[in-house]
């Protein structure tokens, strides 16, 4: 029996002459692969085109898979998102998220709620007409928030240092502490005080944004247990110095 599912595309590659390998999010699944076969040059390139980063498309699943690969006998694109596929600076963010979450969600289990919040992510990106250099920033303290590690944070809190290790601010690091600088604890802390629809209003020099986008890349990574090394931030860093 054929399964249809919506899914978050996060990494592709070619494989062969007619075939690309996809790894994806979807609220059934969680983290899934998928085979798309493709006849003729003209028909993956087309594909290729199709299967941008953080595009969402609906795919129909075949009962004969190839290993930890699903087969996928058909999809079709969910969402129009013209401005992540035509917008230098928007693709980029595109594929810095894409990568960070390929590189960080590893469980095959459902997580409707969480899948949701991608899919809200990627159209609030889409939506933007301005501010969205600040986006990544945005999505990683969501990230973090919706995955269970903080941060939390109080109007007393402003002025303090924000510690890796307790997953709050203090005023009095101890010792084993691993604290963010005063800079990107004062840009977590504005952050944090944003809604999201408020998000465009976030005025973060080049160096800050790049500076705290390596911060939370390490919290996050202490916290996961594991290196979180995503390559497309140095494409970020030259687009938006």
């Amino acid at each position: 029996m054929n399964l249809k599912t919506a899914i978050i595309v996060l990494h592709k590659t070619k494989y062969g002459d007619s075939s690309i390998i996809i790894h994806g999010y979807s609220a059934e699944t969680g983290r899934c692969g998928l085979i798309v076969r493709k006849g003729g040059r003209g028909g993956i390139h087309s594909a290729l085109s199709q299967l941008h980063p953080l595009s969402i498309i609906e795919a129909e699943l075949s009962d004969k898979n190839r290993g930890d690969l699903k087969n996928v006998k058909e999809f079709r694109t969910l969402y129009n998102l013209p401005g992540i596929r035509e917008n230098l600076s928007k693709s980029s963010i595109a594929m810095y998220v894409s990568e960070f979450i390929f590189r960080c969600i590893h469980e095959v289990e459902p997580n409707p709620s969480f899948y949701e919040f991608l899919v809200k992510s990627v159209l609030l990106l889409e939506e933007m007409d301005s501010g969205f250099a600040n986006f990544h920033l945005w999505f990683l303290v969501e990230y973090a928030k919706r995955s269970g590690y903080g941060p939390e944070f109080t109007t007393e809190d402003k002025n303090s240092l924000f510690d890796i290790v307790s997953a709050s601010f203090t005023t009095t690091p101890q010792i084993g502490s691993k604290c963010f600088s005063e800079a990107d604890s004062s840009i977590l802390a504005t952050i944090l005080q944003y809604r999201e629809e408020s998000m465009h209003m976030l005025r973060i020099p080049g160096r800050q944004r790049n500076s705290f986008a390596t911060a939370m890349t390490e919290y996050l990574a202490y916290h996961m247990g594991h290196q979180i090394n995503v390559r497309s931030l140095d494409i970020l860093r030259e687009v938006f110095e």
